[in-house]
């Protein structure tokens, strides 16, 4: 083998290595923290400076340094509310550890806390009966669990709807029981686990925001190519970030941990802080 040819494979392995390192041991402890301020369409005036602190996809085996941030920054942050968007368990296991967690997070963010199940919390807990332990467990914490229902938030003598569906990726969720009671007239901000419902939901009048997770953002991000695979009958299009269907506004959270392989590169853990702004009118 020639000179320059030992060079470039002694390159190669480098950089293999490197990301290796970063991806198995570096990035997963990286929580960053990503600002958003949708400008939602007959948003009530009361909500405009809204804020939701949104965390996702836990996937709670324990303790971690990002789990052990994300109490204090809640509180630092102030949010109005706080949604969780699914998969906080894989094992029935570790239910009551997670629960004690999200106990924490609602005692000291000091603002309530909303959650709908995910795919993984369903593949933990497979009959109806467990889930149902999956939703009272969390009650108990203090959480409001929301399963294809919605409720009314109210502020200065107005009113915006929070709708939560259950689980689309195994086909769980249910739109017409979600918005049932919602009037057409009204601004409804949703979560739901996955993007898998992201069309159907664009076509609802009532939707102004959903907020999802499910993707981890990939998890392995590559440069000028992006997630390399999600679990999504869309593919990498909704692998992260805001998108607008319609009138509608949707964001995807690439989670907090991680699921099959303990990997992130170029895609750090996080939590999500979205402040509700009123839609400008036209002059």
């Amino acid at each position: 083998m020639s000179r320059n040819w030992r060079w470039i494979t002694g390159g190669i392995v480098g950089m293999a290595v490197v990301a290796a390192v970063d991806g198995f041991l570096v990035e997963p402890g990286m929580l960053q923290i990503r600002r958003l301020t949708p400008s939602l369409h007959d948003l009530p005036a009361a909500f405009d400076g809204f804020r939701i602190a949104q965390i996702s996809d836990l996937h709670y085996h324990g303790r971690t340094a990002v789990l052990d941030r994300i109490p204090m920054l809640l509180h630092s942050e102030h949010p109005d509310i706080v949604v969780v968007t699914g998969d906080l368990v894989d094992r029935s296991s570790d239910i009551e550890a997670c629960a004690e967690y999200i106990e924490e997070l609602c005692h000291i963010a000091t603002a309530p806390v909303y959650m709908v199940r995910g795919n993984w919390d369903h593949r933990a807990f497979s009959s109806p009966c467990a889930m149902q332990r999956w939703d009272d467990t969390f009650r108990r914490a203090g959480a409001t669990v929301l399963v294809n229902e919605n409720i009314e938030l109210r502020r200065q003598g107005a009113s915006i709807w929070l709708a939560g569906t259950d689980d689309p990726y195994f086909g769980y969720a249910d739109l017409d029981a979600t918005f049932r009671g919602v009037p057409d007239t009204s601004a409804a901000v949703v979560l739901t686990h996955a993007p898998e419902d992201f069309i159907e939901l664009s076509a609802r009048p009532q939707v102004r925001l959903v907020l999802a997770g499910h993707t981890h953002g990939g998890q392995v991000r590559l440069p000028f190519v992006g997630a390399v695979l999600v679990p999504s009958r869309y593919g990498t299009r909704y692998a992260s970030g805001l998108y607008h269907i319609g009138q509608a506004s949707f964001y995807v959270n690439a989670g907090i941990g991680t699921s099959h392989i303990p990997v992130r590169f170029l895609c750090r853990p996080e939590m999500t802080m979205i402040t509700l702004t009123a839609e400008a009118d036209e002059q």
